[in-house]
């Protein structure tokens, strides 16, 4: 037989061993009866031919085992058998395994969870073909190292003549009025987050789509080309996934749309933390999606386009860059005016991309590795406990393992079975962690603010997630189930069958043994660490939630509209906005109603240049600031705090000459060691319209908690007209119950006008650091669940080691020994566990806190509050987790001790 043919025979009689074990014991009787009939031709009787033929023949057990050794199928057996005692181990004690089940599921789905939003984050590729050839440009100051977008003009250029690109598009988000027409004709407008893009937008990233198909450029000429993409999940949602809807028509800001296609599946554009858009329609069509935007395809050095590109073939990271470096200097020097001191940059849009001012990439790669080593040293915590429990069941059966060893069972063989029953234990947490992992999904609007549009991480368990909690899950069973097998493998034959008393005095100590002191001592820990870790963050969410944002947030109602995407002119929009403040005015309990846009801590912000003729460290004498457009009677409706002057009036109309009020920090700046009331700057450049100084509020945050760019301009709304306006009301009654009413104001006046972002201020308020709370939740849930399984681990030794010093607590009690004594003398071991688990914690938990300060507000790493609380929280478990157990061994009875086996 050919040595193939050997080994599939092996493999046969593997997986069909009854049909070998058959076989084998035909073969058997065959040999025996031949012996057997031999014998008795010779004149023996027939029972003693037999059994002198059993005897010749050998002992059958033997001669099986061979057998099944020769034909590989011992292993098999050893395992079922292995497996079959396991199972009858959970049924005895199913109190311990539904434990096991319920600790390492919970970790492992966490770890999985976790893991998942740092896949969406960092790891997940767009669904674009070749996805690593995509990059992200941008404009780079080579003064100043600031960042900005491109205007449309320069991106034509790099597009067309760089010779760095085989692709470039760009994109521009915005809210979009959406009628999707019901089967009369009619249906109620809804605002939804959307995105202009360039037309060869999706052919750059060369996606597949779910239906129809994409819109390119050489669909028809710019400004006549009304066609929309859908999303999938906007497919799914709004027209049930119904393939007909290519070639349906929506309206979209009062204009026709032709729906071509729908975007493949967890596409959702290419921004990492932007809103998620529902649709995209051509930036040829901007006349229609922004009505008086008649510089969106204009503008060079910088401007509002995120632009993407896809590398030309041969090409890497280092040469796209250099190479679009170097045409940036060509636009230098063609465009001195726009263009001096703008260099490029590009960065990888793998994943998607952001501006790198916005989100540094170095605080994404540090917060997603500050979860997984969170997550893990939770996974660690929990098998470290596990494994504890398992020894504390080691030592409890070791005169079974100095029996099965005295019989002549090899120690590779127990080790073995032990690893056998810790997988079957595990095999039950994992059904536990898939079911963890699933319910991480509804955790995601609980970690992320809540804002008009759809945000989120999208943290759903695709491939490279599953495979990462396999992984987790299969080195969770290994190290749990692992150390305590091997050291009951290498248990001494003599030990085992020791008493428990005599093993004891015999290690003249009868303590817990070094491995499971050497555990607890880890679980404390890596507790303390996580623990570090959660109190800094919950100390730095207080501080920012207890922090002057410079207004009173209280009894304050928002409601916002974009009366433009109603196709609205300036004369139509001011008369709405004269006819809703005059009705909020009205309603009962109001104090006082205004339009700001931006509101504070709106989800957008605004920009605007003034000039103050000699002012240093500036560019041409212009200084860049926040800018919110406002209506009268602003600084009481927002409850801001004005310092010096005036609030704006009715009289501030639009014939009236121009006025603003600024902040504290931007007086200081553009008149240092001047009263700012009545100077004077200029909108935009030295030739622009001169504005007066009227009032001065204090600094405000409008941004983000901790965001330093508190200087800011406001100008009346009158003067300087926007169509997107925030509502603000002040209201003795309640905020969130004015909402309401407010809806039906706006409602009476235009029932097509969508509203949104509705809201109370503090709630508003409260986005600001909606990072920070997601940080302290996650961080507090990782120190406290550490926490408690490592007390219980710690419990857990101490009640092993009294249940296994039962002999001797008796004698010391027999022999004069107070309870006070025995609790003293039981619960300075588990103190001195824990002082040493806190002090390698500690210097564990500085290192780590340190890598923290970025992500913190307002608070040192070495915050002397949080290296303060968790070593007396520590302290405090540390005394209950033993004196309970203590005190239990100290009310035995000498007696029933002594004769304790």
């Amino acid at each position: 037989m050919s040595r193939t043919k050997g080994i599939l025979a092996r493999v046969r009689a593997i997986f069909r061993s009854r049909a070998a074990e058959a076989r084998m014991e035909e073969e058997f009787r065959f040999h025996l009866e031949m012996e057997t009939q031999r014998l008795i031709g010779e004149g023996l009787a027939p029972d003693e031919a037999r059994r002198r033929s059993i005897i010749r023949f050998g002992g059958l057990d033997a001669h099986r085992e061979t057998m099944r050794d020769e034909r590989g199928a011992r292993w098999l057996d050893d395992f079922v058998g292995d497996l079959r005692y396991a199972m009858r181990a959970m049924r005895r004690s199913p109190g311990f395994a539904i434990a096991t089940a319920v600790t390492l599921g919970i970790g492992i789905g966490v770890n999985g969870i976790v893991f998942g939003y740092v896949n969406s984050i960092l790891l997940r590729p767009v669904p674009a073909r070749a996805a690593h050839e995509l990059v992200a440009l941008f404009n780079r100051d080579t003064k100043t190292g600031q960042i900005h977008q491109l205007g449309y003009e320069d991106l034509v250029d790099f597009r067309d003549r760089s010779g760095a690109f085989s692709g470039l598009a760009a994109m521009t988000g915005m809210p979009l009025n959406l009628v999707v027409p019901n089967a009369q004709g009619t249906a109620a407008g809804d605002m939804v987050w959307g995105e202009m893009v360039t037309e060869n937008f999706f052919s750059v990233l060369e996606m597949p789509t779910a239906a129809g198909r994409f819109f390119t450029a050489a669909d028809a000429p710019q400004g006549a080309n009304p066609f929309v993409v859908l999303s999938y999940e906007s497919w799914r949602k709004r027209f049930q996934s119904d393939p007909a809807v290519v070639g349906r028509v929506l309206r979209i800001n009062g204009t026709e749309f032709t729906v071509t296609g729908v975007a493949p599946r967890g596409f959702r554009g290419m921004r990492m933390f932007g809103f998620w858009p529902e649709m995209w329609v051509p930036i040829g069509m901007h006349g229609v999606i922004q009505p008086g935007s008649t510089r969106m395809l204009l503008g060079r050095g910088g401007g509002s386009l995120l632009v993407v590109g896809r590398m030309r073939p041969g090409f890497d990271h280092a040469r796209t860059e250099a190479t679009a470096i170097a045409f940036g200097r060509q636009l230098e020097t063609a465009y001195p005016a726009s263009n001096a001191n703008v260099s490029a940059i590009i960065t990888p849009a793998k994943v998607g991309f952001e501006n790198p001012t916005f989100v540094k990439p170095v605080v994404l790669v540090l917060s997603s590795a500050l979860g997984i080593f969170a997550s893990l040293l939770v996974l660690l915590i929990i098998c470290a406990n596990l494994a504890n429990l398992q020894l504390a069941r080691a030592a409890a059966r070791a005169r079974e393992f100095g029996i099965r060893l005295s019989l002549g069972c090899p120690r590779g063989r127990l080790t073995r079975q032990l690893v056998v029953e810790s997988a079957t234990l595990a095999l039950p947490g994992l059904a536990v962690a898939l079911l963890v992992l699933r319910l991480g999904v509804y955790a995601e609007p609980f970690l992320t603010p809540r804002l008009q549009f759809q945000v989120g991480l999208d943290a759903r368990a695709d491939m490279r997630v599953m495979l990462f909690t396999a992984a987790i899950a299969l080195a969770a069973i290994v190290l749990f189930g692992l150390v305590p097998a091997m050291r009951a493998g290498r248990s001494r034959l003599t030990s085992s069958l020791s008493s428990v008393l005599g093993a004891a005095l015999a290690r003249g100590t009868g303590r817990p043994s070094r491995v499971r002191s050497t555990l607890v001592v880890s679980q404390l820990a890596l507790s303390v660490i996580l623990l570090v870790g959660g109190t800094l963050f919950v100390r730095s969410l207080i501080l920012a939630r207890t922090s002057d944002v410079g207004f009173d947030p209280r009894d304050r109602a928002l409601i916002s509209v974009n009366v433009g995407l109603q196709g609205y002119d300036e004369h139509r929009g001011a008369r709405f906005y004269d006819e809703v403040l005059s009705r909020a005015r009205q309603l009962p309990g109001v104090v006082a109603a205004s339009f700001a846009f931006p509101a504070p801590f709106d989800t957008y912000n605004r920009g605007a240049r003034l000039y103050v003729e000699g002012l240093a460290n500036s560019r041409d004498g212009t200084i860049g600031t926040d800018v919110s457009f406002v209506g009268d009677d602003f600084v009481r409706a927002l409850g801001l705090r004005l310092q010096e002057g005036r609030d704006f009036t009715m009289a501030d109309s639009a014939g009236a000459p121009p006025v603003m009020i600024v902040s504290r920090s931007l007086a200081t700046r553009l008149w240092p060691g001047k009263d700012p009331l009545g100077q004077r700057a200029r909108r935009g450049s030295s030739s622009g319209v001169e504005v007066t100084v009227v009032g001065v509020l204090a600094d405000a945050k409008f941004v983000m908690l901790g965001n330093v760019g508190d200087a800011r301009v406001y100008m009346p709304v009158k003067q300087r007209y926007r169509d997107w306006e925030t509502l603000v009301v002040h209201t003795r009654g309640g905020a969130t119950r004015v909402i309401p009413h407010l809806r039906d104001i706006i409602a009476a006046i235009d029932p097509a006008l969508p509203t949104f972002g509705a809201t109370t201020m503090g709630d508003a308020v409260a986005s600001g650091f909606a990072t920070s709370r997601s940080a302290a939740a996650i961080a507090g849930f990782f120190g406290l669940l550490a926490l408690l399984i490592a007390s219980v681990g710690l419990y857990a030794v101490v009640a092993g080691s009294v249940a296994e010093r039962t002999r001797e607590m008796g004698v010391r009690l027999a022999l004069g020994s107070t309870p006070k004594g025995i609790v003293g003398h039981l619960m300075r071991g588990g103190a001195k566990l824990g002082i040493i688990g806190l002090a390698i914690g500690l210097a564990g938990a500085l290192a780590v806190a340190r890598t923290m300060a970025g992500l913190l507000f307002g608070l040192s790493p070495s915050d002397p509050v949080t290296f303060t609380l968790v070593p007396l929280a520590l302290g405090a478990v540390v005394l209950v987790a033993t004196y309970l157990p203590a005190r239990r061994a100290a009310k035995l009875d000498p007696v029933a001790a002594l004769r304790s086996d």
